[in-house]
């Protein structure tokens, strides 16, 4: 039986002497595994969908998994070509490697994928921005919501400093804030608030505070951290 899947390549591993592995983002399946067979030989008719960032429709044969053939749509090859381009989509593909629950659909965060890897291949914009605002994403997706106006313990708007709880990951004023928080300065909680307010295509207007995006991936990172038991190599 063969089936057809909407896949992006998320992971790529050596199987076997000539096969691979990759690990497939699908929108209909989830996270799922296939196997691209004789894919490393210098011939191979599909060693193109091995590659990472791979975008199309996959044909597998089940149960075995076996990938018959690939029709790509997009392989974001402009970021192969930039260093820090190519630095920010594959934390994009980590994170979704370690977040992703395998045959767990999630169509929204699949198409918010496409959306972010796009902006980071084609778009006139600051790439750690797509990173921040994807991060802010998957901490939603998962329950992990940050309120940047009010706290998320009393409810009261923020007029002072803002603190990251780190054992709930939530943003919460001094009032409420426990011996497990860390600082949010009021450039990085700025910085926060407009990146999570900004629709991606929309990402290119906005002009934060010199190293403000640092600041807050290095914080996004440490709740990261105590959120999936796993450091982003972001910075």
């Amino acid at each position: 039986m063969s089936i057809k899947v909407k896949a992006i390549v998320i992971g790529s591993y050596d199987y076997k002497e000539k096969d691979k592995r990759v690990t497939l983002f699908t929108l209909e399946k989830g996270k799922i595994y296939a196997i691209l067979k004789s894919v490393k030989s210098k011939n191979a008719k599909l060693k193109f969908a091995k590659e990472l960032f791979c975008f199309g429709d996959f044909f597998i044969e089940t149960p075995s998994m076996v990938v018959t053939g690939v029709d790509v749509e997009n392989n974001f090859f402009e970021i192969t070509q930039n260093i820090d381009k190519y630095f920010v989509a594959c934390a994009i593909l980590e994170i979704l490697n370690t977040t992703l629950k395998e045959n767990e659909i999630n169509s929204a965060l699949f198409l918010e994928t496409l959306k972010a890897l796009g902006m980071v291949a084609y778009g006139d914009v600051n790439d750690k921005y797509v990173l921040i605002k994807f991060l802010l994403s998957i901490f939603s997706n998962m329950g992990y919501m940050f309120a940047l106006s009010n706290c998320s313990v009393c409810g009261e708007k923020f007029s002072g400093k803002r603190y990251l709880n780190l054992d709930f990951g939530e943003v919460v004023c001094v009032g409420c804030k426990s011996a497990n928080c860390i600082e949010i300065s009021p450039r990085a909680g700025t910085a926060l608030k407009l990146l999570n307010d900004t629709d991606y295509d929309k990402l290119s207007t906005l002009k934060l505070s010199k190293g403000s995006e640092d600041e807050v991936l290095n914080i996004l990172n440490i709740n990261f951290d105590r959120r999936f038991n796993k450091k982003l190599k972001i910075l």
